[in-house]
């Protein structure tokens, strides 16, 4: 099993004043992920196929942390939203 590997970390603003806030992301990616090709199909009545194909991607959870040593910064991860966070200076 390989270790996540992380793409970019990005923040939307750079600079901030107090009490300004930003939203901080972090993309990363399960190497060991592995696809699954899914094939979906219908038949009318006089018999007419039509087929379609996905793939989905399937990884191990990932966990994002986002934090600092810095006491007057506050980062909340957003819950419905996996690598992104909210930091308020």
């Amino acid at each position: 099993m390989a270790a996540p590997s992380i793409r970019s970390i990005t923040a939307a603003k750079t600079t901030l004043q107090p009490g300004e806030s930003t939203v901080v992301t972090i993309d990363a990616f399960d190497p060991d992920a592995r696809t699954i090709t899914l094939n979906g199909r219908v038949t009318d009545a006089g018999g007419h196929v039509s087929t379609v194909t996905t793939q989905l991607t399937v990884g191990d959870p990932i966990t994002f942390e986002l934090t600092t040593d810095d006491e007057t910064v506050a980062v909340v991860a957003d819950p419905a939203n996996p690598g992104r966070f909210t930091v308020t200076v």
